[in-house]
């Protein structure tokens, strides 16, 4: 089983920024989101990406997508659950907090 989790914030990260996972309020993972490219005349032009994968200590995969542009940070987070999970329950327990770099 799996599913999503999506995020977003609209405050473009200037300096960057991390992107917290916490899993039942303990951090399990942090992924750094990238400046998006300053100089771009177009949105498009502006997205820069990071890419992570990780596992949690009950064998749940975590794929995420962090993408930083001119007009803000999305974020997406595949999960793909250990057999045997319940997929309501892993959601439940898992929180996504976005902090930028002071500039």
């Amino acid at each position: 089983m799996s599913f999503t989790i999506d995020g977003t914030d609209c405050m473009p990260p200037i300096s960057g920024g991390y992107l917290i996972i916490n899993l039942d309020g303990n951090e399990l993972h942090i992924v750094s989101v990238p400046s998006p490219v300053l100089g771009a005349d177009r949105h498009r032009d502006s997205v820069s990406e990071n890419f992570d994968t990780i596992e949690d200590g009950d064998g749940n995969n975590y794929s995420i997508n962090v993408w930083s542009s001119n007009v803000g940070v999305d974020w997406q987070i595949d999960v793909t659950t250990a057999s045997g999970a319940s997929e309501d329950e892993l959601k439940g327990r898992i929180e996504v907090e976005y902090q930028a770099n002071d500039f």
